[in-house]
């Protein structure tokens, strides 16, 4: 018997082991349970996506892998790869039979108690929010999307949102144990664990644009001054540990280890890797957290919601990072552009958030759409800008939450990582 940690970061970002007693096997047999690390790649018109996801106790007796992938599993090892690239509605069969045409009146505005709700072109909705749909309960939370409307119909899509696109399914082994004795328990679908409840909903639907931009989406609880809400100093953590080594690999893999970056809406961490030797410069609206910050090289107190320029030449920096505050922009557009003018081609930005922020602070529509669907909005905006291209964005989630972080009582997973990045044309 060993001890092991599962499901779990290091600092510099990689997985490590933790506490529960389980008997080890050497290889994948008829009766081992496995954890694993799963990531689902595929592309849209105008992006590539990388979904992940962390999965423990898989059940190689009674859950359901997609037989491509399970013909794999036998005699595999820990750190082992499978993959297969799926065709298009090879996971989704039923495809071509989710459309629905309904008139107006059966979008029910009042779904959400004290909302009015108003149909937006390519984006999502619980499919209860249509009323007299054939085979749909009012109280389905499943998403569908608008694909068409006008005065006349609404045209829908309630298939899933990856349904039409090939999909590349890699699967890196992390443990392997011995089932042991069961007694009943539930079977789960490999499938539908990776890919409900997100993946697919970040793309445009084709080559339409997502409307995220109706409805003054960018009002706030606390339209006050900014600088009155950040003068308080706050010198602690936002996401949990495991979130922040993510980020901090992600931006190790992607940025220059020399040159110029900045980080917009810097604070007291910059959550840049050790090895990093750029010169950093830190733009916030606090001067003592970015004085803390021990990165930076230069450090700027700028309220970008007042003033969405900035105080930068053109062609100044060779990467730009926003971590856990795009959030917060009330004019993303013109910051964006701004973005594009202070980089230099083949520059990069890196735009990354997870599921927690200031409601008062945050614009309105950040917390009326889905997570997924967040990564869309920021998509969105750096697809309306032309100086931006080779677009990706990346989803990681499933990780459990580290004890030592406050909220380990009350959540069980980790808080999740979204990303995006594009290439200054």
């Amino acid at each position: 018997m060993n001890s092991e940690k599962i499901n779990t970061l290091d600092p510099d970002g990689k997985l490590i082991l933790t506490g529960s007693e389980k008997p080890w096997q050497d290889v994948v047999a008829g009766n081992s349970k496995i954890s694993a690390t799963l990531a689902l790649r595929w592309k849209s018109e105008n992006a590539t996506h990388t979904d992940i996801q962390f999965l423990d106790n898989l059940n190689l007796r009674h859950d359901y892998f997609p037989p491509e992938i399970e013909m794999q599993l036998g005699g595999r090892h820990r750190g082992d790869i499978i993959e297969h690239t799926f065709a298009a509605n090879a996971l989704f069969p039923d495809y071509e039979t989710r459309q629905h045409t309904v008139k107006p009146e059966q979008f029910n505005r009042d779904f959400r108690r004290g909302m009015v709700i108003e149909p937006r072109l390519g984006r999502f909705y619980p499919k209860g929010i249509f009323n007299g749909v054939q085979n749909v309960l009012a109280s389905s939370m499943q998403p569908c999307r608008i694909t068409d409307i006008n005065e006349t119909q609404i045209s829908t899509d309630f298939s899933h949102p990856l349904a039409n696109k090939p999909v590349e399914l890699t699967m890196q082994i992390q443990h392997i144990w011995e089932i042991g004795s069961e007694r009943g328990g539930r079977c789960s679908d490999i499938t539908q664990l990776m890919t409900e409840n997100g993946p697919g909903m970040q793309a445009r639907y084709g080559s339409i644009a997502t409307d995220f931009f109706s409805d003054q989406p960018f009002d706030r609880i606390d339209a006050d001054d900014d600088a009155v809400f950040y003068q308080k100093l706050r010198m602690v953590q936002h996401l949990d540990s495991s979130c922040r080594a993510q980020i901090r690999q992600l931006y190790a893999e992607l940025l220059p280890a020399r040159g110029q970056i900045l980080d917009l809406m810097a604070s007291w961490d910059s959550h840049l890797p050790e090895t990093l030797q750029a010169q950093v410069t830190g733009l916030g609206m606090n001067a003592s957290e970015l004085d803390a910050n021990p990165v930076l090289s230069t450090c700027v107190v700028h309220d970008l919601n007042r003033d969405p320029s900035l105080p930068f030449a053109d062609n100044s920096f060779d990467a730009i990072v926003c971590t856990a505050s795009f959030e917060y922009l009330t004019q993303p557009d013109k910051i964006v552009s701004a973005l594009a003018a202070v980089l230099k081609p083949g520059g990069l930005l890196v735009i990354t958030f997870s599921n927690r922020w200031f409601p008062t602070k945050a614009v309105k529509i950040w917390s009326e759409i889905h997570e997924f669907e967040r990564i869309g909005l920021v998509s969105e905006t750096l697809q309306r800008n032309a100086d931006f291209s080779e677009l990706h964005t990346l989803s990681s989630r499933g990780l459990l939450r580290p004890q030592d972080d406050k909220y380990a009582s009350e959540l069980l997973l980790s808080d999740p990582v979204y990303a995006l990045w594009a290439t200054r044309r």
